[in-house]
């Protein structure tokens, strides 16, 4: 697995239910993150500079929407987690926030990171929380860690050129060639192998560069600090999943709830435009569309395009957002 054992405790909770109740897995599944959102909702609601219009904005997201009651992701599970510790943290109960940030790095890892920005602002009790995080977070996921392989939890596997800037790596020299200018995928093809298989590193050094930022801004919101660090992932990423448009959300809408809407107006879209590219799959019986983007009438092609410039769009959006953050 390339996932700590929360996601798949929870995966197989829902196996088990489905079986006993006679209920559709699909359906059973989704209700994890559905339930999470409604929590996520009233987290909003008390939390200053969320409250009620913070909670509606996040309810009737396309974003959240999509995600949780229509393509049914244990992400959202994780974000309400992260979330709980912080809204914890702004009631000083830091150690409990530790205990919580384990239970939601247990489905997603990268919530591990904003341990960081938790344990800086904690005071006196800052070894006990990172105690609490450590112990339990190993605790919970010791049966995988003594298993073989348990590297893998390090390299979070992603599907790269789907994204950001690697889109221009790996599909630039495609629509190129549709061009007549051919050969650059060639060119490309040791830097793209490289990224695929190294790309990890990126997020560790994020990752390094975040705590020192944190460290750095002793005076900065922990809010702000997890926004921060979910932006920077989307910068850096040389791959990824619709799934994660949504962690970005409930932190933006604290921070900043007139940026949190136009990020949901762009991934929103950006996330219909992929379902709908994603059936052209079946339709023209491939399994790599992009690489077959000669087979696609015109009308296809143009909207391939425009999927992959909305994610361009919001990845830039995202980028600049992360950089006015680390700068502020």
């Amino acid at each position: 697995t390339y996932l700590l054992l929360g996601h798949s405790f929870l995966a197989g909770v829902c196996l088990l239910v489905a079986r006993v109740s006679g209920l559709s897995f699909d359906f059973v599944v989704k209700l994890p993150a559905i339930i999470s959102d409604l929590g996520l909702a009233l987290l909003l609601r008390s939390t200053p500079g969320g409250g009620d219009r913070a909670a509606l904005i996040y309810m009737a997201n396309p974003l959240t929407v999509l995600l949780s009651a229509y393509h049914g992701q244990l992400h959202t599970v994780a974000l309400v987690g992260a979330v709980f510790a912080l809204w914890l943290a702004d009631r000083n109960r830091f150690i409990v926030g530790g205990l919580v940030l384990a239970l939601a790095a247990s489905v997603r890892q990268h919530y591990a990171a904003l341990i960081v920005p938790l344990v800086r602002s904690a005071g006196a009790p800052r070894i006990a929380t990172l105690l609490a995080f450590v112990g339990a977070l190993a605790l919970l996921n010791a049966p995988l860690l003594g298993r073989a392989n348990p590297d893998r939890v390090l390299q979070p596997i992603s599907n790269y050129g789907l994204w950001g800037w690697t889109m221009l790596f790996k599909h630039g020299p495609r629509v190129l060639a549709l061009a007549g200018l051919g050969g650059v995928e060639a060119v490309l093809a040791s830097v793209n192998t490289v990224l695929e298989t190294h790309g990890s590193w990126l997020y560790w050094l994020w990752v390094a560069g975040f705590a020192v930022w944190v460290w750095r801004h002793p005076e900065g919101s922990r809010w702000r600090a997890a926004l921060l660090f979910v932006l920077g992932i989307y910068a850096v990423s040389t791959g990824f999943g619709v799934q994660r448009l949504l962690w970005a959300l409930p932190f933006w809408l604290i921070v900043n709830m007139r940026e949190a809407m136009t990020y949901s107006l762009l991934g929103g879209a950006y996330l219909i435009a992929s379902y709908w590219q994603w059936g052209l799959n079946t339709k023209y019986g491939v399994g790599s569309l992009t690489a077959n983007l000669h087979l696609l009438t015109p009308a296809d092609l143009v909207g391939v395009f425009f999927v992959g410039t909305l994610g361009f769009v919001t990845w830039a959006y995202c980028t600049r957002a992360a950089w006015r953050l680390a700068r502020g």
